[in-house]
């Protein structure tokens, strides 16, 4: 029996057959209106929509640790497999990580969308044990691990202990929240309609959450809010700051929240030991350094952070599952 590990995410999903590579895949579809089916997944689907016209529309198959249309997620999935030489769900144990930020209903709406694919058994795991495991870190061990994954839409901060999530917290506060507050940002201070791809490299370039802010400013390009055309202006790394400001404070007090919940001796731990600090977010530039500031404990990062969960599955898989499975 193949064991198939997925982290399905806003942003990405990451997919994992047995011991082969890791794929990643934008979680979008073009989906076909007429024929109810997936057409094409992931970075090419845009341009699918673009190219098909009212016929096929954009779906994003994921909202919050929740399947955004069911449909579109099996059919994801199906395609996604495919592209790795998998024609079939079938005779496949498939583990996956389930946010704790959704519903018992969102997850089990999920696992019926596998489930559909003729996999068995299906297994959801909570984010936080999966990306304790992604770290290296004794999942079923005594002393607490917290990490803090930041994703695209959520934040999930958590601490292992026995096995199980001792604390745990989460905020639908992602990199997203970010990008969001940038555009605004520039929509008020330049009176321009900026991409999310701008967003982003405002966001990844410009800032650094650790930096003595110096004035430095950028040079971007918009549509004008009064007539449409495309326009330049200029905005300031200060300004960019202010706006992000409350999506960061937003993130500390998530990671804030999750200690409060722990035991005091798993509060010793976390104070001794660090917090992890993972997902796609925990590339932003000086994002751990002013965390670790914040909190007063040291924020530990790792190679390719938004890896750590798909990794951690098969790490549980192949330790001694059936003590921390739901």
């Amino acid at each position: 029996m193949a064991l198939i590990t997925l982290d399905i995410g806003a942003a990405f999903t990451r997919i994992q057959v047995a011991s082969e590579p890791i794929l990643t895949v934008a979680s979008e579809a073009a989906y076909d209106l007429d024929h109810k089916s997936v057409k094409v997944i992931g970075a090419k689907a845009p341009e699918e929509v673009l190219r098909s016209g009212s016929k096929t529309k954009l779906v994003k198959i994921m909202r919050q640790g929740a399947p955004a249309d069911p449909e579109a997620v099996s059919g994801f999935l199906k395609q996604a497999l495919r592209s790795v030489g998998v024609r079939s769900f079938a005779r496949s144990e498939v583990l996956f990580a389930a946010t704790t930020h959704a519903s018992q209903l969102d997850t089990a709406s999920l696992k019926r969308c596998i489930e559909g694919l003729n996999a068995k058994p299906v297994i959801p795991l909570e984010t936080p044990i999966a990306a304790t495991a992604g770290i290296d870190e004794d999942v079923l061990g005594e002393v607490g691990t917290m990490t803090v994954v930041l994703g695209e839409s959520l934040i999930e901060a958590g601490i292992v202990s026995f096995g199980k999530l001792a604390a745990r917290a989460t905020s639908a506060t992602g990199v997203s929240s970010f990008r969001n507050a940038i555009r605004e940002s520039v929509k008020t201070t330049c009176d321009l309609v900026i991409s999310d791809e701008v967003a982003n490299d405002i966001l990844t370039q410009l800032i650094d959450f650790q930096r003595t802010h110096s004035g430095a400013q950028a040079k971007i390009w918009g549509r004008s809010l009064a007539n449409g055309e495309s326009e330049s202006g200029v905005i300031a790394e200060d300004t960019i700051y202010a706006a992000i400001l409350p999506s960061l404070d937003l993130v500390t007090q998530t990671v804030i929240n999750c200690i409060a919940q722990a035991p005091n001796q798993l509060v010793t731990d976390v104070a001794d030991r660090g917090v992890w600090l993972l997902g796609g977010g925990a590339h932003l530039s000086g994002l751990a350094g002013e965390l670790e500031r914040r909190l007063g404990v040291e924020v530990h990062t790792i190679p390719d952070p938004e890896l750590a969960v798909i990794r951690g599955l098969s790490v549980i898989h192949a330790s001694n599952p059936s003590k921390i499975y739901w």
